[in-house]
């Protein structure tokens, strides 16, 4: 599945039901909200008509709960072991999409005012509103930078996918243009971004390049043919083709392009082309979480297909974490421990015990 159709996909969720979004270091929390009652998740007893979803982590312990209260869409810190709750922030707008920094110190959230006014608004995990700019409404792809947090890439799509790709200077407030030859892009460091330059969207694979924003005479190739690319704080990770078809190739790559170490996975298919399993990338950590096929096949349209991998690239090893289980959203904690899971992020992994527990109450029916 292409990165463009998830992307479609997940921004349509967010409309149509006030939600969706998504993620690295910690920030200051009061003494009460530290303290921790038990190492056991706690489940919460939250109205279904309340509970949007999940947004991300904050910390270690904390996460950023999306709520719908007396129609105003609500933004409250959550001790995932004490189930202590803390409002930071609410709005009236219908919320598109909401993304947690990379120091996790305040978050973006993409808002409808109205069908003509759109909102992008830099809010601190203290609540106040840190930065505010007015966009008209359409699909957009947000990539933070890791390495400075005041700059970050807008991709917008029109409904023939058409792109345009846009560097915000978040304390300016002001949006240029980049004039990239792909919307498959990201930051590799504060000036340098890499992007998967492909001969049509209809193809599967592409070429990786790196370029400065500041000096766009340069363009260097970095790694030929790849599917997809992303990038950790240290590691660069291509999904390549195998030497045979029926595989997949997940290399993880120094800072300077390096191969270190390559994980190969069967590959499965739908009528586009490649299929992509959700992935969550934390190196730092030593982790790597991937949805796994048994076996190299078409995609059928139910569950139970995959099985959850932790691979380990510094140790060169991988472990089975889930078995028969659903290719859904995941994002690990800072510290690698547990791993949010599900569209919602409502359910939670403790990865040293294998167990998956609900953080809300669970529901049958949803909507």
């Amino acid at each position: 599945m292409s990165k463009i159709r998830i992307r479609f996909i997940v921004t349509i969720l967010g409309l149509l039901f006030l939600s969706y979004g998504c993620q690295n270091e910690q920030v200051p929390v009061s003494k009460e909200e530290k303290i921790t009652t038990s190492n056991k998740i706690k489940t919460l007893n939250i109205q279904p008509k309340e509970f949007q979803r999940i947004v991300g982590w904050i910390d270690d312990e904390n996460v950023l709960l999306q709520l719908k209260k007396e129609g105003k869409i609500t933004f409250e810190r959550l001790n995932v072991f004490s189930g202590k709750q803390h409002q930071i922030y609410e709005t009236t707008h219908v919320i598109s999409e909401v993304v947690i920094s990379p120091n996790r110190d305040c978050f973006l959230i993409y808002s409808a005012e109205s069908k003509d006014k759109a909102n992008l608004d830099i809010i601190s995990i203290d609540g106040s509103i840190m930065s505010t700019k007015e966009v008209k409404p359409q699909s957009i792809e947000f990539s933070w930078n890791q390495d400075d947090q005041n700059k970050m890439f807008l991709t917008t799509f029109d409904t023939d996918w058409n792109y345009q790709v846009f560097q915000w200077d978040i304390p300016t407030g002001n949006i240029t243009r980049l004039n990239t030859d792909s919307p498959f892009v990201s930051w590799y460091s504060d000036n340098l971004f890499v992007f998967n330059q492909k001969l049509s969207p209809q193809k599967d694979r592409g070429d990786l390049y790196l370029e400065d924003i500041r000096d766009k005479t340069v363009k260097n190739l970095v790694v030929a043919d790849v599917y997809k690319f992303a990038v950790s704080a240290n590691t660069l990770l291509t999904i390549e083709p195998s030497k045979e078809d029926k595989a997949m190739v997940y290399n993880f790559r120094t800072v300077g392009f390096q191969s270190y170490y390559q994980y190969e996975a069967p590959r499965v298919y739908d009528e586009l082309g490649t299929f992509f399993p959700f992935y969550d990338l934390n190196v730092e950590k030593e982790s790597f979480l991937t949805f796994e096929p048994y076996e190299s096949k078409k995609l059928k349209d139910h569950g139970g297909e995959f099985k959850l991998v932790k691979v380990s690239p510094k140790e060169k090893k991988a472990e089975t974490m889930l078995e028969l289980t659903n290719n859904e959203p995941i994002v690990t904690s800072p510290n690698g421990k547990y791993c949010l899971y599900g569209y919602l992020f409502d359910q939670i992994i403790d990865l040293e015990t294998k167990d998956t527990l609900y953080l809300i109450q669970h529901r049958d029916k949803m909507y």
